[in-house]
């Protein structure tokens, strides 16, 4: 029997070891060693998952990145992307700690460190502040928002984590045919896309830590003299963030790791129905559909864990 294969102690079917749980009855499986990991599922964002988290290696080696390329299934430059990415990466998403904690120790029999992130450990339900407007005085920041100000020491900051919100909607239409209402080839389409850059802030806390959107800041407080560009604004306030807590670390490379985050933290897309109308001379119906994609779950994981692991 493959090492990969056990059979199930309550229904007795053979079923992936490295599922951690019966394909057929759920039941958890014991814990075994697998040779290479599963197929990654799709997860929903609302799904608590567990996931396994490659750590920073300091001096992998040839040896390694072959193995862990093996193990994960995948190209060899991709391993090396991820073992030299210098901060934890996610290589899996599991819908149990037991499937997570299986890849984790394949990932450590190839030389390199993993560990396993509960989505509940990333406390994602948890709102960041949204700042408005930040003052800086006598080494505390006044952090301005809808609800109120927050009051925080300069020196409690951890983390700064510069993100890219990306959002890609398009629209097309399709004749509808036929007695059933099929639909036929697209008559038309459109695409339209926007991106939006965010700052996270974090202190000790979630509760001591805040969020920028760059076109939606009052940059007077951190920043003189003003730009008229929001980028160049937002770079300014990073860098007047980081002079106040030179301890913090400063990261800035979500959108370089986006497709290595792919793998275990996919961008999302939906299809939205937007009605049937009629048009032409002749009136013929015509169904109206959207697909939305946006990279909203991707960030907020990855900023969670960056903030978890620093």
């Amino acid at each position: 029997m493959s090492q990969d294969v056990i059979t199930c102690p309550r229904c007795e079917r053979r079923t992936p070891a490295a599922r951690g749980s019966c394909l057929y009855c759920g039941e958890s499986l014991p814990v075994t060693n697998i040779e290479s990991a599963p197929p990654q599922r799709n997860i929903e964002p609302g799904e608590l998952g567990f996931n396994a988290i490659l750590q920073p290696a300091d001096s992998p080696t040839e040896d390694s990145i072959s193995a862990l390329a093996l193990a994960l299934k995948i190209e060899k430059d991709e391993a090396q992307a991820l073992v030299h990415a210098s901060r934890p990466v996610p290589v899996a998403r599991c819908q149990n700690r037991q499937e997570a904690e299986m890849i984790a120790a394949l990932i450590g029999n190839c030389g390199v460190k993993a560990s396993v992130v509960a989505d509940e450990d990333l406390k994602l339900q948890t709102d960041l502040v949204r700042a408005r407007k930040v003052s800086a005085g006598g080494g505390m920041l006044s952090v301005h928002h809808t609800g109120g100000a927050l009051m925080l020491r300069a020196a409690e900051i951890k983390v700064l984590v510069v993100g890219s919100l990306r959002k890609t909607r398009v629209d097309y239409s399709e004749g509808i045919t036929g007695a059933r209402g099929k639909a036929s080839s697209p008559l038309d389409s459109a695409e339209f896309s926007s991106e939006e850059t965010l700052l996270d802030v974090y202190g000790d806390s979630l509760e001591k830590s805040f969020r920028i959107k760059a076109d939606a800041f009052d940059y007077a407080g951190l920043v003189n003299p003003l730009s008229f560009r929001a980028e160049l604004n937002l770079k300014a306030t990073i860098d007047a963030l980081s002079a106040l807590a030179p301890a913090a670390r400063v990261d800035s490379d979500f959108s370089k790791l986006r497709g290595l985050l792919a793998r275990a933290w996919p961008e999302r897309s939906r299809n939205e129905s937007r009605g049937i109308k009629r048009s032409g001379l002749s009136f013929k119906p015509v169904s109206r559909q959207s697909i939305i994609s946006d990279n909203s779950d991707q960030f907020e994981r990855y900023s969670r864990l960056m903030f978890l692991c620093s």
